[in-house]
């Protein structure tokens, strides 16, 4: 049986609904049809006890704009777009410039997670949500009609299953932009957590963090995560923390399994990522300032939380090398991607 309940209201007099879809031992995950995003990760640590790990706003009604992206699904295009524009089959695509000074297109422009989207099933364990793109949304081509799907599995992993189809050829790349702390989500530091990612490479960028077309060997760098580190030891030589896309892959569409894995050694919480898509943009908080006000009650500050977002490479739709963006018209997008949670 679906358990929900009116999350806050909406301008236009509607109302934002939040859904719980349950697993095991506590396992919860609340899930609201704004923006399709992502608002708790309830989860058992060493103890037995259930600790809320995702970031989110203490004021519900903060999700209408929801500037971090909290939890949001992320579309058309995940990540950065260079100078915000795009060539496609010789036609030149200007996009909505939203991420000065980086000079992009950040997460599709006028994103997917600051809309309501239509639920289409809810079960005890899981909710599928569907939106309409039209045809210009932010600049890109093609009418887009997308379906996500959350649902629990095992009873301790959440799946989130993505798939689109357009009537004209266009670009689609989606991701969801949890954030999480591993202590709890009102723990505002994370320095005792641990980081694994199994990437041979990671995709070079400008001091504007748009790529270059180059994807660098990690060997010998501080982009070399495939042995575990903690984010104390990473921000001792990064200050500001990754916000890198790291390569799983050149090929998108097959499922790599456990790519990337994160525990806090303070509650012994674990989180292993597996997914189909051909990059994770591993991205530890930086921008957070302190002004989104959290569950807890506290401003959240910089690296107080981090996100495993599983994606297309940044700017693809500018570098013909990359993993391909194209969605033919009548073909079907799909990325699937499993976070699992765990205790040790």
């Amino acid at each position: 049986m679906t358990t929900k309940r009116n999350f806050f209201q909406l301008p236009d007099g509607g109302c934002a609904t939040l859904y719980t879809l349950s697993g095991k031992d506590g396992f919860e995950v609340d899930v609201t049809d704004f923006g399709g995003a992502l608002v708790a990760v309830r989860t058992p640590d060493r103890n037995g006890k259930c600790v809320d790990i995702l970031l989110g706003f203490g004021n519900p009604a903060d999700y209408r704009e929801n500037d971090p992206y909290f939890g949001a699904l992320v579309g058309r295009y995940a990540n950065r777009i260079g100078n915000a524009r795009f060539t496609l089959d010789g036609k030149e695509y200007q996009l909505i410039l939203n991420d000065e000074p980086h000079h992009a297109c950040l997460h599709g422009g006028d994103c997917y997670g600051r809309r309501l989207w239509q639920v289409k099933e809810a079960g005890r364990d899981f909710l599928t949500l569907t939106l309409e793109s039209p045809d210009g949304d932010s600049g890109f081509p093609g009418k887009v009609c997308v379906e996500v799907t959350y649902r629990i599995v095992g009873g301790d992993a959440l799946e989130i299953d993505y798939r689109g189809v357009s009537d004209a050829v266009t670009v689609l790349s989606m991701t969801n932009h949890a954030y999480f702390n591993l202590n709890g989500e009102g723990a505002l530091e994370f320095g005792d957590h641990f980081i694994r990612i199994a990437a041979d490479r990671h995709t070079e960028v400008s001091e504007f963090l748009i790529p270059t077309g180059a994807n660098p060997p990690v060997d010998g760098s501080c982009f070399d995560l495939r042995r575990e580190k903690s984010f104390a030891e990473i921000l001792q030589t990064k200050p500001n923390g990754f916000d890198d896309n790291f390569v799983l892959s050149s090929r998108d569409g097959e499922m790599k399994n456990n790519v990337a894995r994160a525990r806090s050694a303070r509650t012994g919480i674990t989180l292993e990522v597996s997914t189909t898509a051909p990059g994770v943009q591993f991205y530890m908080g930086y921008f957070l300032d302190g002004s989104a006000k959290g569950k807890s009650g506290a401003g959240y500050p910089q690296l107080s939380g981090f996100c495993l977002e599983t994606q297309l490479w940044p700017d693809a739709v500018n570098h013909p090398e990359f993993p391909s963006a194209r969605l033919e018209p009548g073909k079907v997008y799909s990325q699937r991607t499993i976070y699992r949670f765990g205790r040790e």
